[in-house]
């Protein structure tokens, strides 16, 4: 059997609205962006996370979210997890990270194609919690 992953269905741009130490190396953090769906369905993005770090190691964070079309008539939800390490672009750190999403929705319009998706992310995230991801579906 094999699988591919297929060209980015999801593009997103934004940054960490807030944090919060709540453990030993633990954040509490949430997140806004504003993001496109298959190239022209727009959509805002907004969510949280816990973070371990796991210093030289790198980061793992679990955490969820809800995509809502910019008329906001439509909804989806999503999980992940995400494993990441600190590297340098530019001459500045970045947070460079992979994970997985499960999606769900109840939308029987633009969004009900993720409905049941698992996809894999890439983002990257500067040290002014600016960041940028694409989301993947496997075929």
């Amino acid at each position: 059997m094999t699988y591919q992953l297929e060209e980015p269905f999801f593009e997103e741009k934004g940054k960490i609205t807030a944090q919060k130490e709540i453990g030993n190396n633990k954040t509490q953090m949430t997140f806004s962006s504003n993001g496109t769906f298959k190239g022209n369905i727009e959509v805002t993005n907004s969510g949280d996370l816990v973070s371990l770090s796991k210093g030289n190691k790198g980061t793992s964070a679990q955490g969820q979210g809800v995509v809502t079309t910019k008329d906001g008539s439509e909804k989806a939800n999503y999980t992940f997890l995400q494993v990441g390490k600190t590297t340098t672009k530019d001459g500045k750190s970045v947070l460079r990270g992979v994970g997985s999403a499960v999606w769900s929705t109840d939308s029987t319009g633009r969004l009900a194609f993720l409905d049941n998706m698992l996809s894999f992310f890439i983002i990257e995230v500067d040290e002014m919690g600016n960041f940028s991801s694409k989301d993947r579906e496997l075929k």
